[in-house]
């Protein structure tokens, strides 16, 4: 872009002089500026900096123009203007801010051209001093301007689609309510309807095994409503897997290969387990939280007819917790010997206050060495600052290295005072919208928390904490396509998106291997690999999309 207009003419009757500056141990006398001679030429300004001057504290990568590592660009011609006094350091960053956005722009790591953050003593003379425009900035650090949309860090690649029943009128409910993938990758289980668990081979689409299990309740979506955690894979090398059936509140041990149950845990109301070989661990690998006892007990692996035996149990009475938790959302780590519990406020009831400062963390160590009383905790946390979760209940957490990622999701009505017209006693329940759902980072190192929202719908968690997938289909059934987005876990920041706000018209349609995103409106869950490199789309048509994640 062209030169800023300076204000500024070597035709006005003022002087211009350079204050006296220390470089080094040499002190620069004042040198009077040269009057042109002639039309042709024109003032030009000797500055000098010091060689122990600092950047600026606006210039991360700490460049500066002064000392000259190779001569500069001559300086523009000057236009003519009338007599005005001000301040050198004043023109030269009004100059600055007349400059395009376009020719000096920050770099995403925060580095700018340091303009000096000292200020050049003032003149001797009562002069009025000339505001030069500011140099030309060398190519080769020169940043370009970034487009609207940058490009997406991450890309998706559709792999494969283990196909649903073929005759969906001999199947009552083929929906997947539910996806659990062994460490490998190999191997999945999912739930299909109501009572049926199918272990699938990845590598081959076939189905290695069937299971028909009793359960009581009506299978869907995890949410609020339904915290039933379904199955999960123990070890794929034993073809062991635990299934919740009766209520949810009861925890089989099954093995597939020999359609077997060989252990049933009852009262489970909350439990998980590792996402790799149990028998691989080095800790407890499932653990079980009992609520009429307030109590989480810690299963290990068994040489006996069980393959689980009870080893020890953290009371949750004996932790000296500022809140007791209930009814928690459990994770294992994926990186050492931890487990984390998210606790909520129990929902709104008719005639009592709301809940207030009910919400915690807690996080114990557990490997097979810890004390016989394993109740104290090793982080607690009480996100009471963020006002968005008062009501809230967490729906999924996963934890990794110093990092525990949870998903909460607010109660969708309030209890509110009766108000004083009609007695003014006791409190009512009103109904409020819910149209986000919100993601809380705790820092174990920093004991510090920080939360982002995500729209209200199906979303799930990385076991590594790396990223945060959702699928919004609001709008699908009057004929919106939806979105499909992954997210960085830590900074909320969109890393990939479908459809492709930056597609063109040609490239927005129907893409080969993504049929499935056609109809977002039919994905019931979300699930990703131990690793996060495949994502699982399990929709209501029975059918359960592989989709790789490429960085």
């Amino acid at each position: 872009p062209p030169p800023p207009v300076s204000s500024w003419s070597s035709q006005d009757a003022d002087f211009y002089r350079v204050p006296p500056l220390d470089i080094g141990r040499e002190r620069l006398l004042p040198t009077p500026a040269q009057r042109p001679s002639s039309k042709g030429e024109y003032l030009t300004r000797q500055e000098t900096r010091g060689s122990e001057r600092r950047p600026s504290a606006a210039s991360g990568g700490g460049y500066s123009l002064y000392p000259p590592t190779k001569p500069l660009p001559a300086i523009p011609k000057l236009p003519m203007r009338t007599t005005r006094r001000t301040s050198s350091q004043a023109s030269f960053d009004a100059a600055a801010e007349a400059t395009s956005p376009s020719s000096v722009r920050t770099s995403r790591t925060g580095s700018t051209l340091d303009r000096g953050s000292g200020s050049i003593g003032s003149s001797p003379l009562t002069t009025a001093a000339p505001a030069f425009p500011p140099p030309e900035i060398p190519s080769q650090i020169r940043t370009r301007p970034e487009p609207q949309h940058a490009a997406s860090p991450i890309d998706m690649a559709a792999w494969k689609v283990l196909p649903g029943p073929k005759n969906e009128k001999a199947v009552k409910d083929p929906s997947v309510y539910w996806v659990d993938v062994s460490s490998s990758s190999a191997t999945l289980a999912a739930k299909h309807g109501n009572n049926m668990i199918k272990v699938w081979s990845v590598g081959s689409g076939e189905v290695q095994a069937a299971i028909k299990i009793s359960c009581y309740t009506t299978a869907q979506p995890r949410s609020r409503e339904y915290f039933v955690r379904s199955h999960a894979i123990l070890s794929e090398s034993s073809t062991m897997i635990a299934i919740a059936t009766g209520f949810g509140d009861t925890v089989e041990i099954w093995d597939w290969s020999k359609k077997k149950k060989l252990q049933s845990i009852s009262h489970a109301d909350r439990w998980a387990a590792v996402r790799w070989n149990v028998y691989d661990a080095g800790w407890t690998p499932l653990v079980v939280y009992r609520g009429e006892e307030d109590t989480i007990d810690l299963y290990a692996t068994s040489n006996s007819r069980k393959p689980l035996k009870k080893l020890r149990t953290i009371e949750l009475n004996k932790a000296g917790l500022p809140v007791l938790p209930k009814y928690p959302e459990l994770a294992f780590s994926s990186t050492g010997p931890l487990l984390v519990a998210a606790s909520g406020p129990r929902p709104p009831r008719l005639g009592h206050p709301p809940p207030e400062r009910e919400t915690i963390l807690v996080a114990w160590q557990i490997h097979n060495d810890a004390a016989e009383a394993p109740s104290v905790p090793y982080k607690v946390v009480t996100p009471w600052q963020h006002m968005e979760l008062d009501t809230a209940l967490p729906n999924d957490i996963a934890t990794y290295g110093s990092v525990a990622v949870s998903i909460w999701i607010p109660a969708s009505y309030r209890a509110i005072p009766v108000p004083a017209a009609r007695g003014g006693q006791g409190y009512n329940l009103a109904p409020v919208p819910v149209p986000f759902r919100y993601v809380l980072i705790w820092d174990f190192s920093a004991s510090s928390t920080r939360t982002f929202r995500i729209p209200n719908c199906i979303s799930c968690v990385s076991p590594d904490c790396r990223y945060v997938a959702y699928c919004d289909a609001r709008g699908t059934n009057t004929g919106a396509r939806g979105l499909i987005v992954l997210l960085d876990a830590m900074s909320g920041k969109q890393l990939w998106c479908w459809p492709d706000p930056d597609a063109t018209a040609n490239d927005s349609g129907p893409q080969p291997g993504f049929e499935q995103f056609e109809h977002l409106n039919r994905v019931i869950d979300l699930s990703f690999s131990a690793d996060s490199g495949f994502l699982f789309v399990g929709d209501s048509e029975g059918c359960i999309g592989v989709y790789e994640v490429r960085e």
